[in-house]
This record gives C-alpha cells, sequence and structure tokens, in this order.
C-alpha cells in the first residue's frame, strides 16, 4: 500500500481536546494495550499529534496518526492498523505470524507473505500451527532472528482455512512494512530495526536446525544467476543445469515472489539516469523551483519502469545531491540556494544534448492514474441571468426569467430575434435599425446601432455569473469573473510576503495549495479568513514567491493565463 509514493491531502494537529478520542480509539481497536501505557503515550501535549489525511499510488485514502514525526497507527475503510513503530513499543496489541530473514527482501519488492514462508510451532509445542486469527484482522510480521515487527498487513484467510490450505495461498496481505513511504511520511528519517532476538517459542524449540536458510538449499549455479524471477504459488521444481534444488516434504519452502532487479552499481546507475532524464522530460507534475529533498521521492521515483525499483544507495553516487550536482555542472539544469542551507533545482536546459537525445515512446511515458493527476483545463465560462427586460430574446427559444445563458447562445439568439422582425439594414447588413420596443429600450435610441453594441447592450441588460468547471467539480459565482490576484506586502522587519487572493472562486483548495507552496519553496504560510472587501481566504507566502504561484496555477491547477493577476511583481533577474 505505502511501496510507492503517496500524496498527502491535508496535514492537521491533533488538538489537547482530542486527544481522548485518539485514546478510545486506540484501546477499542487494541484491547491489548494497557491504559497506563496509553496515557504515558499520549498525554504529554508538547509533543505533537498530527492527523495527516493521504492518497495512496492506488488511491485509496488513508489517514495516518503521527506523533513526534513517527507514524503510530493509520485507518484504512474504517480499520485501524498500528505501524511498526507502535507495535516495536507494545508487540501483544496483534497477532503475529513468524518467517525466514530471507523472505524480508521479497516483502519490501511489495510481496505479501505466502503460507511456505511461514514458520510454524511444531505439534507437541502446544502452541496454534496458524494463530487463531479470522479472516481481514489485522496482524504482523516478524522473522526467526528478531522478533521486532517489520510488516504489517490483514490476514489473507482464517487460521482454520490456512490449516487446511495444504501450505498453499497467501497468509498475509502486507500493508505497511518497516522502510516503505509511509515510515517518513512527515519529513522524518525511518532510522534503523531494533534487534529484539529471536521470538522466545524458536529459541525453546531449537528451530536453527530444523529450518535451514534458504540459501543452504540452493545449488551454486542457482546462486549465479543475477536476476531472480520465480512464479508465484509455484513449488521448486525447475532443475538448474546436473543440480536441481532439493526438497525435503518438511522444509519445502514455495518460491511464490517475483523480482526482476540487478542489484549491480552499474545497472543501478543507468536506471538512475533514466527516472532523472524521464523526470525532467515527461513528468506532468514537475514544477520549478522544486527542493532537491523532494525531487527524488516526487519526480524520480514514479518514473521507475513496472517492476523495477530505485534504490540510490546501491549507486556509484550514494546519494542524490552529488548526482544532481554533476547534472549542474555539465549544464543540464540549475540548482541554486534560495534559503540558508535549502538548495533546490530552478531550470533545465531543454537545448542540452541529454535532454533532447533522452526519448521514450508514448505507450512508456508516464500515465496520471487518479482524480487529481488527471484533472483537465479548468474551464471558465462567462454567463448571464435572463432578466424581464430582455426576456423576448429567449422565450422563443424556452428561457425563462432567472436561467442561465452563455454568450454563444446570446449572441445566437439576439441574431435570430433581429432576422425574424426584419431589424437588420437592409443598405447595410453590419447595422441593426431598433424598430421593436424591446430593441429601443435596450439599444436607448431609434437611430441604427453595430451588431456589436447589440450584443453588449443586452448583456449588459442582464445579470452577470460564470461556471468554473474543475475536474469533477461546477461551481456557480454570481457576478463578474474576480481573477486569481498575486500581491507582495513588506511586513516587519522588511520582510517580503505574498499574498494570494480569490483562490477558492476556481475551485482550488486552499489548504492542498499552501501545502504546494511549503513544499516546493520551503517558506511557510498562512490563510486569513475572508478579510475586509475580499470574496474569499486569503492566502500568505513567505517570500516573493510570485513566479512559482503563477507556475503552479498554470501548470498543476490548470488556470488559465487570462484570470490570474500580479505576474509583473515577479522579482527581476539580476543580470
Amino acid at each position: 500500500m505505502f511501496k510507492k509514493p503517496v500524496r498527502i491531502k491535508s496535514n492537521n494537529q491533533v488538538k489537547g481536546s482530542e486527544r481522548k478520542g485518539i485514546k478510545d480509539i486506540l484501546s477499542k481497536s487494541f484491547p491489548g494495550i494497557a491504559e497506563n501505557d496509553l496515557n504515558v503515550l499520549l498525554n504529554n501535549k508538547k509533543d505533537p499529534l498530527n492527523c495527516i489525511k493521504l492518497v495512496t499510488h492506488s488511491n485509496e485514502i488513508v489517514q495516518v496518526y503521527v506523533l513526534q514525526k513517527q507514524p503510530l497507527f493509520f485507518t484504512v475503510q474504517n480499520n485501524v492498523f498500528p505501524t511498526v513503530f507502535l507495535l516495536w513499543k507494545f508487540s501483544n496489541l496483534i497477532s503475529n505470524f513468524t518467517t525466514h530473514p530471507q523472505v524480508v527482501n521479497f516483502i519490501s519488492s511489495g510481496a505479501d507473505l505466502m503460507l511456505p514462508g511461514v514458520i510454524t510451532p511444531p505439534p507437541n509445542s502446544g502452541l496454534l500451527k496458524f494463530n487463531s486469527v479470522q479472516e481481514g484482522t489485522p496482524v504482523y510480521v516478524n522473522t526467526s532472528v528478531n522478533k521486532a515487527a517489520f510488516a504489517v498487513g490483514t490476514a489473507a484467510q482464517s487460521s482454520f482455512d490456512m490449516d487446511h490450505a495444504g501450505g498453499k495461498g497467501k497468509c498475509v496481505i502486507i500493508y505497511h512494512f518497516f522502510g516503505d513511504h509511509l515510515c517518513s511520511i512527515d519529513g522524518n528519517s525511518s532510522g534503523s530495526m531494533p534487534s529484539l532476538g529471536a521470538p522466545e517459542w524458536l529459541l525453546l524449540n531449537n528451530y536453527d536446525s530444523d529450518f535451514p536458510a534458504i540459501e543452504a538449499r540452493v545449488s551454486p549455479e542457482s546462486k549465479a544467476v543475477e536476476t531472480i524471477s520465480v512464479k508465484a504459488d509455484i513449488s521448486i521444481n525447475e532443475d538448474v543445469g546436473s543440480n536441481s534444488i532439493e526438497e525435503s516434504e518438511e522444509t519445502a519452502l514455495e518460491t511464490h515472489y517475483q523480482e526482476n532487479v540487478s542489484n549491480s552499481t552499474e545497472d543501478m546507475d543507468e536506471l538512475l539516469n533514466y527516472c532523472f532524464l524521464a523526470s525532467i522530460k515527461y513528468s506532468k507534475t514537475l514544477t520549478l523551483p522544486l527542493l532537491i529533498s523532494n525531487f527524488f521521492k516526487l519526480q524520480m521515483l514514479p518514473m521507475c519502469p513496472e517492476g523495477t525499483t530505485l534504490d540510490i544507495k546501491k549507486t556509484s553516487y550514494k546519494k542524490l545531491k552529488p548526482y544532481l550536482e554533476e547534472m549542474a555542472k555539465i549544464g543540464l539544469i540549475t540548482i541554486k540556494e534560495i534559503k540558508k542551507g535549502v538548495e533546490a533545482v530552478t531550470d533545465i536546459n531543454k537545448n542540452h544534448p541529454k535532454f533532447s537525445e533522452f526519448y521514450l515512446k508514448p505507450e512508456n511515458r508516464p500515465k496520471k492514474d487518479n482524480v487529481e493527476e488527471s484533472q483537465k483545463q479548468t474551464v471558465i465560462t462567462e454567463s448571464y441571468v435572463v432578466t424581464a427586460n430582455v426576456l423576448p430574446f429567449f422565450w422563443p427559444a424556452g428561457y425563462q426569467k432567472g436561467d442561465i445563458v452563455d454568450r454563444p447562445n446570446i449572441r445566437k439568439l439576439v441574431t435570430e430575434y433581429v432576422k425574424s422582425n426584419n431589424s437588420q439594414v437592409i443598405e447595410n447588413t453590419k447595422l441593426v435599425k431598433p424598430n421593436t420596443d424591446v430593441l429601443r429600450s435596450i439599444c436607448k435610441t431609434d437611430n441604427p446601432v453595430s451588431w456589436e453594441e447589440v450584443f453588449e447592450k443586452v448583456c449588459e441588460s442582464m445579470k452577470s455569473c460564470f461556471k468554473v468547471n474543475s475536474g469533477n467539480d461546477q461551481i456557480f459565482n454570481k457576478g463578474k469573473v474576480s481573477p486569481i490576484t498575486m500581491s507582495v506586502s513588506v511586513r516587519s522587519g522588511n520582510k517580503k510576503v505574498t499574498l494570494v487572493d480569490n483562490l477558492e472562486i476556481f475551485g482550488v483548495n486552499i489548504n492542498e495549495f499552501a501545502k504546494d507552496c511549503q513544499h516546493g519553496v520551503a517558506a511557510s504560510t498562512s490563510i486569513t479568513p475572508t478579510p475586509p472587501g475580499k470574496r474569499c481566504d486569503q492566502l500568505l507566502v513567505q517570500g516573493n514567491q510570485v513566479v512559482f504561484i503563477h507556475n503552479l496555477l498554470v501548470e498543476k491547477y490548470k488556470i488559465p493565463k487570462k484570470y490570474i493577476r500580479g505576474l509583473e511583481l515577479a522579482p527581476k533577474k539580476k543580470k
């Protein structure tokens, strides 16, 4: 669920008065946690507790509760799941399954835990073979060498069904694992996993000899194969040259994980180049300037071809910054320090040979697969409300007083009215003679007037309104269109701020827009509820961010440029 990058919709701090509700959720969902432990965990109101709403790669809405930048638990479709971090503190919250350490790599690649990979107690141990769980119950996974939780998910089937499945099928559907994007959701490093020792029941039963390491059962020839690709849910029965993989009845492990990853530095460097060039040339969400810290997860990772994973630590660069600095040295991109200690990619040289030579076929280019990403151009339709004095123009077409008509239809119906009443000047067809009471009332003259003047007089006699169509939302507003206005003001300490008005008129969620600005320019933001003389809430962004805001509105939110004011206030480029 969190293997691929996620998108944050909102991030709000939980008030002190709301913490009791969070404690109630935890105590009801996990009866195994003591009240004293809950009090220790949540009663310190100095520790910030945030509720983050995010959208996964598969378009699923998830709420994550984060304490001191470390996720505690998350909810999916009203089901509550602890994170591995919470389970490290309270391991008795939910049932668990134990697997081999080697299986961890497959789970990290996106696989679920299959029954052949589960280590079960012997019949004489007095322990249940597959615990006692129902299908869909939250469970976690640990390994035979470390009882600390590594992954969290739901039981794919009940314990009874597992016991009668003949060692085939899924055991746990993985939702979250250590090192996925949930672990660093609030900008915090996931750190390292604690080593808590092997599960007690394994130590008591001396399972080291009963369950040899997976590699011990693989022939040397098969180990030499660089790319392992083994289909799911089939037994290991392929011959590898003259040495086949030997299976014993007790320890046969179905190899069901599919992985096509080469760990060589050269291959990973090649993948790094591919993802970088694809992101700067074909990304549909790239808005500059973009912080270096966000460039990797927001732009490069989504460009990975299906079935591959870009691991920056396995490249020759080890970190993203040295790679981007090399790209800047060859003139492909420009990196600038936008404030002390914070660098961003500010420009792309589209004339560079590397940029020009890189090409992806249309079918291999990234496709937007969620509602917001596939958002169409925001369309503003200026319309008018039919009033009593212009009704004769429109009632033949079925319009009533108060109906809304757009400009093209106004021109069409007024033209039909003029021609049907012989009001067009025969000698000069570009003129209209007001020969009816309605035309004389609208034009306020008996002398011939131009067609455009008739259209404008009719519109002036109607009430203005407009419709904003942004994606799946339609918003009707009275009056004329008020454009999005950017202004730059100076506050205390001679610090400049950028003020943005009328965002909500165009269907822009001001909270999400503020978050985009925070991430894009590393600047703080604040929202002022509808100031005097304004129609909507006002957004304040620290610094002169006119260029970034303009580009964000045009490229991501698809607002037509003619409805944006204030670009002339952008800071002048130094020569």
